[in-house]
């Protein structure tokens, strides 16, 4: 073992990551790749719900989070899927992914995450995707139509050329509402997208950071365990009068006490004093570098955690959450 000093958890996440091949790369959509990623074995791999994400390890120390667009089912066959989509301000991810990567490629993948899971109701079902966002929602509206329950999706996109599953979500019927700015003249009206949906649907939105935004404010009034959202982005932060506060750090099971500076994140802090926990989007959307709390309470900034978990304030995500007050004591 190295002198950096390895959380419990992160040894886990590191038993938890497992090898692939790129079984097949397929263009779906303008910018857009299909990736087939199966056990070199044929072996099973870990399973999952609708609406799971996968940590995908790259060349040069990159780890980003892709939505599983798959059945559940085909884990057990060994095979995961993914749908890419180029971003314009690729931090280098799909940039690779779309220039670089080729069949029969060797990966290595985490074990699937779900922060965006279905909820067990009967109560109607309305999604709403914008442009890769659709990713996601795909294996969630296939799963309710394989278990006979009503869904509505409205997907936008910039155009038909650049979204995904096009033809697959047109032979849906008037489950689907397909949206495209080029042809509307206009991005979507996402209010009369939600006019139609009764107080008791649940509402499954991803998508850009705007449409979401949107769709969170004039959900303002709905019950917000009714409301669920899949950030690929952080939203951006409310105004405040007051800025970050620096506070004392305690690791409770290393008795190592830090000061995190105002300017300095829990996971900064930690990663100078060589605790290394994991971490991908460093943003709060993907839940990777969740720890516990023992004391303290904490100011919650990511958009993992529900309302009812940052009440619980059970847990906090390293990457961009604070203590409210002077002192926070860690698991760690």
């Amino acid at each position: 073992m190295s002198d950096k000093q390895v959380d419990e958890g992160v040894a886990q996440a590191h038993a938890l990551r497992h090898a692939v091949r790129v079984q097949a790369i397929v263009p779906i959509a303008q910018g857009v790749r299909q990736l087939t990623l199966a056990h070199p074995e044929g072996r099973a791999l870990p399973g999952f719900d609708p609406g799971a994400h996968i940590d995908v390890h790259l060349p040069q120390g990159m780890v980003r989070a892709y939505s599983l667009i798959s059945d559940a089912a085909d884990a057990a066959a060994g095979r995961y899927e993914l749908a890419i989509g180029l971003d314009a301000n690729s931090r280098g991810g799909s940039r690779w992914v779309h220039t670089e990567l080729s069949a029969d490629a060797r990966l290595e993948v985490s074990a699937p995450r779900n922060h965006f899971p279905l909820v067990d109701s009967e109560d109607p079902v309305l999604f709403i995707a914008g442009g890769i966002g659709v990713t996601p929602i795909r294996a969630m509206a296939r799963e309710l139509q394989q278990r006979g329950r009503p869904w509505q999706l409205v997907y936008a996109a910039r155009s038909r050329t650049t979204a995904a599953f096009v033809d697959e979500f047109e032979a849906c019927g008037d489950a689907v509402r397909l949206h495209f700015d080029d042809e509307r003249g206009g991005p979507l009206d996402v209010a009369a997208a939600l006019a139609q949906a009764p107080a008791r649907t649940h509402i499954y939105c991803c998508g850009p950071a705007g449409l979401m935004e949107r769709v969170k404010a004039l959900c303002a009034d709905r019950d917000p365990a009714r409301v669920h959202f899949e950030w690929f982005q952080a939203p951006a932060p409310a105004a405040s009068a007051e800025g970050p506060q620096a506070f004392t750090l305690k690791l409770a099971k290393r008795g190592l006490e830090l000061q995190v500076p105002a300017q300095s994140s829990i996971l900064d802090v930690l990663e100078a004093h060589d605790v290394i926990i994991p971490s991908v989007c460093k943003e709060g959307v993907c839940g990777t570098c969740e720890c516990r709390i023992l004391s303290g309470e904490a100011d919650h900034r990511d958009v993992v955690l529900t309302d009812s978990e940052r009440a619980a304030n059970e847990v906090l995500m390293v990457c961009v959450s604070r203590a409210k007050g002077d002192c926070l004591v860690l698991d760690l």
